[in-house]
């Protein structure tokens, strides 16, 4: 599991929030127990120093240094500060030898910084009836041991939170992947083109396994409305191949059987052309059909692709011939072998070399190449006849499409259509090239998704 993965799942997210708020609504009752507590000692450090300040005046002016001492020396835990000082500000008794700078002489309890204090220490001075300054002050140790236990609570907690949140948090998103994961191999499956491929679905009816259904039901439906398409396809090529089969041993016939001379018997030799060409056509349809149906491991062997391409060119040399075009060839002997069916490879790459020698003109070459790739195996088949527009390589593709500048060749648009559902079958690329000029023919004999 990847931790950006665990990152973009909606649980990991909402528990992670959920810890965050939790952790700031923690912070905030801390803070304000904090407050209200540091409120509540700071008066009753006031009520302190004001009455130890009314303690100490209450005799008068007679043994008043001697009580101030006597306070001093009764603070066993050193956190009250006494001092006695003239009118003109002179230090007389106490363990504060100086008044604080710009400190008010009103009686008033106030909190004093100094940096032998604690934060949060509270003082008064005032000015006796009698004309001497008494300053008296009580240190805040208790407010700063509480802050101390208050910080060190929220760092334990915080971070105990924090532990248990990214816990939960990837608890919580482990099992959500682990479904996410299953849905993407299975979906793979089905881009593959197994059909019969559906999303699995848990008893939890949750979000995941409502979007499983809902993806289920239009592959459902896909592979209803596919099949119904290639049912179509398919009966009408195998109902017509019967009459059309006939119609041509009738034309035979009436040119083997009749005298017919000049024009009708040219129409006749047409029509009989005519015929063969759709009889070629269904045939290829019923060739696709069957290959799409194919079981897609049944057949599947280590296939030495050396061989095959010798086979091709070995049956293409006398056609390449006739047509007075170079059919040359450059074979890697280290290519490795691929998984494939050899049948049906032998008649991709027939199909290519076919289709490459019918669309190159009489002088020119067709070259087939066996590259070894770092990925894997490729064949090439390249030509130096018209090409294909790089607009139209994706339709060119598909069933009956006839580019614009071979129009006019003979063909029944489906030889390339034969190689792609070959390709298909064996998980298999094909991709069209410039070939400057001409068109290459590419296949590369390694799964899809691998390239490098």
């Amino acid at each position: 599991m990847k931790l950006g993965e665990l990152w973009r799942t909606t649980p990991f997210r909402l528990t992670l929030v959920n810890g965050a708020v939790f952790a700031l609504a923690v912070l905030a009752l801390m803070g304000l127990i904090y407050q209200q507590t540091a409120g509540y000692l700071g008066r009753q450090m006031d009520g302190i120093v004001v009455s130890e300040a009314r303690g100490l005046t209450l005799g008068g002016a007679e043994r008043l240094p001697e009580r101030v001492t006597q306070a001093v020396a009764a603070d066993a835990r050193h956190i009250e500060y006494y001092g006695l000082f003239s009118a003109e500000g002179v230090w007389i008794t106490g363990n504060v030898r100086a008044l604080p700078p710009r400190f008010p002489i009103d009686g008033t309890p106030r909190e004093i910084k100094a940096a032998n204090l604690q934060p949060g220490s509270r003082a008064l001075a005032e000015r006796l009836p009698w004309g001497e300054i008494l300053f008296v002050g009580h240190d805040a140790l208790v407010l700063s041991g509480l802050r101390d236990i208050v910080m060190r609570a929220l760092a334990v907690s915080g971070g105990v939170a924090l532990v248990l949140g990214l816990a939960a948090a990837a608890a919580l998103s482990l099992r959500p992947l682990q479904r996410i994961d299953i849905l993407r191999e299975a979906s793979q499956a089905a881009l593959k083109g197994q059909l019969g491929v559906r999303l699995p679905v848990s008893r939890r009816r949750d979000e995941i396994d409502m979007l499983a259904g809902v993806a289920n039901t239009m592959m459902d439906d896909a592979e209803r409305l596919l099949w119904e398409v290639k049912s179509v396809g398919d009966n009408v090529a195998h109902d017509l191949r019967t009459p059309l089969n006939r119609l041509r041993a009738l034309l035979y016939r009436a040119s083997q059987e009749t005298r017919l001379d000049g024009a009708e018997r040219q129409m006749i030799e047409q029509a009989l052309a005519e015929t063969d060409e759709l009889l070629i056509r269904f045939r290829a349809l019923q060739r696709i059909g069957e290959i799409e149906r194919r079981d897609r491991q049944a057949f599947f062997e280590p296939v030495r692709l050396q061989s095959v391409l010798e086979h091709v060119i070995e049956l293409h040399e006398p056609s390449a011939e006739d047509r007075g075009v170079e059919l040359a060839a450059e074979i890697a002997p280290e290519a490795p072998a691929a998984a494939a069916d050899p049948t049906l490879l032998f008649e991709a790459v027939s199909n290519l070399v076919d289709n490459a020698l019918k669309f190159t003109p009489k002088g020119g070459k067709v070259s087939i190449r066996l590259l070894a790739r770092p990925e894997g195996p490729r064949i090439e088949v390249a030509d130096n006849g018209p090409g294909v527009p790089a607009a139209e390589r994706d339709a060119v593709l598909q069933r009956f499409y006839r580019a614009e500048r071979t129009r006019n060749a003979p063909g029944s648009g489906l030889g390339l259509s034969i190689v792609t559902a070959i390709a298909r079958l064996h998980h298999f690329t094909l991709v069209l090239e410039d070939a400057q000029p001409g068109l290459r023919v590419a296949l590369n004999c390694w799964p899809r998704g691998m390239e490098a």
